[in-house]
């Protein structure tokens, strides 16, 4: 009997271990681009979250509805977004009389659990205005990803697929030819 008790303590320590995972999901994207156009533009950067759902990984089980959010989205897509424009010659700075807005419609990963395999759609929507003293300029950046694997999600993988689809949508607003002519007019 006693041979039994110390691998079942084991089994039972390492099995809440492994299914515990912080309530958040985290989204840092990062832009790795590079120079993709030439933006010679002072600009006052800022993004607001619009989001009507704060949830960031929805989670579908047979039997229940998870929601995670995340910490600072609109920080991280600041920064993504500085970094993209900053690397592309603009220089960013309160003081700038144009000012470049990014507003969050959508950015989620629905993950649907099945028995022996998940799937994982992320959708992200940004809209863009770009406000002068005379003019202004907006349009609507959409992206979707698809994910599949087999067993039950990894948030890592998730977290992957949301960041990488923000720097898309990041690198392709940046890349703009109606935005960069915007920009130079």
């Amino acid at each position: 009997m006693k041979n039994y008790i110390l691998p079942c303590c084991i089994l039972l320590a390492l099995g809440g271990c492994s299914s515990s995972q912080p309530n958040q999901l985290i989204l840092n994207p990062v832009y790795q681009s590079g120079k993709v156009s030439s933006i010679n533009q002072s600009l006052s950067t800022s993004v607001i979250d619009l989001r009507g759902d704060p949830a960031t990984l929805k989670l579908i089980k047979s039997d229940k509805t998870q929601t995670i959010a995340s910490q600072g989205i609109t920080e991280s897509i600041k920064s993504i977004l500085d970094s993209a424009l900053s690397r592309n010659g603009a220089s960013i700075s309160n003081l700038a009389t144009t000012r470049f807005e990014v507003d969050i419609h959508t950015l989620q990963a629905v993950v649907t659990e099945q028995m022996v395999t998940h799937i994982s759609n992320a959708k992200i929507e940004l809209g863009v205005r770009v406000i002068r003293s005379s003019s202004n300029f907006s349009k609507i950046y959409r992206g979707n990803a698809n994910l599949e694997g087999p067993l039950g999600h990894d948030r890592a993988k998730i977290e992957g697929q949301l960041n990488k689809l923000t720097e898309q949508l990041i690198t392709r607003m940046v890349s703009d030819p109606e935005l960069l002519a915007f920009l130079e007019g």
